[in-house]
């Protein structure tokens, strides 16, 4: 049987170990956290085209767009840019498709007239999926 020394030795080694590694654990993670910070701003799986041009502009104040929002429209995936309300009151939303190719401008001044996207109310028709990236 170690005697009282040796055993608390040992036990204050393990805790010494133990703290180091969590201390290790904390760090990495924080590191992590902080590097992920703009990826975690825009929603994972979102196409390049729209991730870059969320990326680009996000931190650029002349930007007027809101937020962006992944639709469910004519049997394809697309994403609409809508106009930041705090500084667009009547701006139109802008519906693009993965390749960011526009479709169209829905909404806006123009009102009801204008949700026309390839024939089809967009606000009747586009069922959302989520929302990729949001102001802050």
């Amino acid at each position: 049987m170690p005697d009282a020394s040796v055993s608390f030795i040992i036990r204050h080694g393990v805790q010494m170990n133990m703290k180091g590694t969590l201390i290790i654990a904390f760090c990495i993670l924080s590191i992590l956290s902080i590097s992920c910070k703009s990826s975690r701003e825009i929603a994972a799986g979102t196409p390049r085209c729209i991730y870059n041009e969320i990326a680009h502009n996000q931190n650029n104040k002349d930007w007027m767009i809101g937020r962006v929002e992944e639709y469910q429209f004519q049997n394809k995936l697309v994403y609409a840019f809508q106009p930041d309300e705090k500084s667009i009151a009547d701006g139109a939303t802008t519906i693009k498709d993965a390749d960011c190719n526009i479709l169209c401008h829905v909404g806006g001044f123009g009102g009801p007239s204008v949700n026309l996207c390839n024939g089809e109310n967009f606000f009747k028709t586009a069922v959302l999926k989520r929302t990729i990236w949001k102001k802050k």
